[in-house]
Formats: structure tokens, sequence, C-alpha cells
């Protein structure tokens, strides 16, 4: 259990980051438009959309703790540039560098969980303890998100200092996690070419699995750009940069809070019917977006935005109960590939046209869409799967 305490702790410190909720706004105080910005916010998606792979078979051949740490390293290095360079090369860079850093993070972290459970034999309490690492996650983020907002008063500099300081915590707690060490029968030593003929064998025997890989990545794609854009949502209905830092720091409590209670639907109902009817309330409160109220706009973006915390934690459990140990990293950094490469499309795609339509209305008409299909590919996962498993249960 020590590492999984250690990756809490890890996990907390390394979401300080101080500019999440307010770096669009940053940027546009520095006189860049949006779509500048969706170009850059696209360049992030692209490099994680480029490396989400090979990273996750570094990960699975290095080892979780180095690919840890190789990542917050780079982030460092991204809140370092955007400390001391304000030209659009630059930026541009180190959106590349923060993309590739996050990729050997996302995955790995979970991973490292997981496999640190099954170790002790007590992968049985992934759920619990996945939905704990997230909410503590989340409110590290929530809690950079309220001080950033009162940092940037003073100085946009302290912002990014800021988060120089807490992601060399995270690494200095990452240090002293215990590599897991597989037993020779489930993880030999693997080439890099061994890692993606498993994968690959794996899709071909695991069918379904890809209707889940893109449930999952159109929904976390398109709701996280909904997430991002809605600074300049909340900026357009008048509120400042320091009330919707407020916001922001607000909703990811809640988050947090979604996030740690999640496994207690999910173990009453399943799975399946938690994730299946959260997509239906999410869906639902994309059509209170343009109401025309800042109070009911404001609902419906926490409320959507809130619930992403309870998809998350759930898939992730069902996800992990699919998948091998061996190539787990890999498998993970599938969907979070599939993920940077729609945020990739869209982010730019969706600034564009926001100089042409009514962002509200614009923002409602996608998500509503990315909600339909995630559903449609999440219901044809789970048939798929029953229909597997009658027709294995018919040939015994």
């Amino acid at each position: 259990m020590r590492n999984r305490n250690l990756l809490y702790f890890s996990g907390f410190f390394g979401n300080f980051f101080f500019e999440r909720g307010i770096w669009i706004l940053y940027l546009t105080s520095m006189n860049y438009s949006l779509f500048l910005v969706g170009i850059l916010q696209s360049v992030l998606n692209l490099a994680m959309f480029l490396a989400e792979v090979p990273s996750g078979v570094i990960s699975d051949r290095i080892g979780r703790k180095k690919s840890l740490l190789l990542g917050h390293f780079m982030v460092i290095v991204y809140l370092a540039m955007f400390l001391s360079f304000h030209n659009f090369i630059a930026l541009f860079i180190a959106h590349i560098i923060y993309g590739v850093g996050l990729t050997f993070i996302s995955g790995t972290d979970h991973a490292f969980l997981f496999d640190s459970l099954k170790e002790q034999g007590k992968e049985k309490w992934y759920g619990k303890s996945i939905g704990n690492y997230n909410g503590l996650v989340i409110l590290g983020l929530a809690i950079a998100m309220g001080i950033g907002g009162y940092l940037q008063e003073i100085s946009w500099a302290y912002v990014f200092i800021a988060g120089i300081v807490t992601q060399l915590i995270a690494m200095a707690v990452i240090t002293q996690l215990t590599e897991i060490k597989f037993e020779n029968s489930e993880h030999e030593t693997q080439t890099v070419g061994d890692i993606l003929k498993e994968v690959k064998d794996f899709f071909r025997l695991n069918k379904a699995f890809k209707y889940l890989v893109l449930s999952l990545s159109v929904f976390f794609a398109l709701t996280s750009v909904f997430y991002m854009y809605g600074q300049d949502l909340l900026s357009q209905e008048g509120l400042s940069v320091r009330n919707i830092s407020i916001i922001f720091a607000g909703l990811s409590i809640l988050q947090a809070l979604c996030s740690i209670f999640s496994s207690k639907p999910a173990e009453k109902f399943t799975p399946r019917r938690v994730l299946l009817l959260t997509f239906c309330i999410i869906g639902a409160a994309y059509l209170f977006i343009p109401s025309g109220s800042l109070y009911v706009t404001i609902a419906a973006f926490v409320v959507i935005n809130a619930l992403y915390d309870v998809i998350e934690p759930v898939s992730s459990q069902v996800v992990n109960n699919e998948i091998p140990s061996r190539t787990r990293a890999t498998l993970l950094s599938i969907i979070s590939l599939m993920t940077s490469l729609f945020m990739f499309i869209a982010f730019p795609f969706i600034g564009f046209l926001t100089d042409y339509f009514d962002s509200a209305l614009l923002l409602t008409a996608i998500g509503v869409l990315s909600i339909l299909l995630s559903l449609f590919m999440m219901l044809s996962f789970y048939r798929l799967k029953a229909s597997v498993a009658i027709q294995n249960k018919v040939e015994l």
C-alpha cells in the first residue's frame, strides 16, 4: 500500500497547474487570437498523439517510475519556457515538450497504481483507489487554480514559478516509489516488437475493446475542449479573470468529490449503468448552455465537467479489467492517443468556427453530438461483449 499512498501524494502535487484555469486568458492578454490559441492547443494534442504509444511502450520497457520522472521533468521545461518567453515560436516548442511530457505521465500513473495493487492481490480495490487518486489530483488542481487567479494579479511570473516548485515536489515523492517486479511468467523481458505484437493480438482477440476506446476517446476529447473554451465562454458573459478562476477552483473541488465517491454507485448499480446514465445526464446539460441566463449557463457548465469525473474513474476500472499487465501502459496510451487526435482536430476547428457562430450554440451542438456518438459506441462495446460471452458459453 506504500506505493499507492506515494502515488496519491505525487498525483496531488504533480497537478498543481496554477495556469490551468486561466492560460487562455493569459495568451489573449498578450493579444493572441483564439485561433492562435487553438493552434497552440492543437500542437499540444498533436505532440501527445504522436508520443502516446511510444511513451507507453517506453514505460512498459523501462519501468513506470522512470517514465513518471521523465514526464514531470518535461512539464518543468514547459513551465520554464512559458516563464521566460512570450513569442509564438517559443510557446509552440513549449507546447510540444509539454505534450510529450504528459504522455509519459498519463496512463503510466494508472498502470502503476493498478499493478501495485495487483502485486499484493488487491486489484479489487482499484475502483476505490483510482477514485481517490483522481479526487486528490483534481483537488490539487482546484487549489492551484484558485491560487493562480490571485497570483496573476501580482505577476503572471509567479503562476509559472509556483508550478515549477510543485513539480519538483512531485518528482521528489516519485523517487521513493518501488518499481513493480513482475513474475517471469507474466512479464518476461520484452522488446518493443514483442510489446507491439501483443497489443495487435489483443485487439484482434478482443474486438469489442475498440468500441470502448472510441467511446471514451470521443467523450474525453470533446468534453476537455468544452472545458477549455469554457474560460472564454464565461468571459463573454462578463465574468472577471478572478471570478472565472474561482469558478474553476470550485468546480475542481466538486470534481474531486465526484471522483472519490464514483466507486459507490458503480458497485451498487454496475459500471455499465453508471456510464450510460451519466452520458445521458451530460447530454441533457449541454442543452442548457445557450439558455441566456448566466447562472443557468454556469450551472450546466459545472454539471457537465463534474460528471466527467464520474465517467473517468469508472471507465478506468472497466478498461483496466479488460487488459493485461505486461502491455497495460501501452494499451492505456492508445486511449490517450485517440483522445489527443480528436482534440487536435476539434480545438482549432471550434476556435475557427467561433468567429462565425455563437459560441454557446456551437459548443452545445458539438457537445450533444459527441455524447450521442459516445453512447452508441459504449452500447456497441457491451453488446458485443455479451454476444461473445454467450457464444463462448454455447461452445462450452
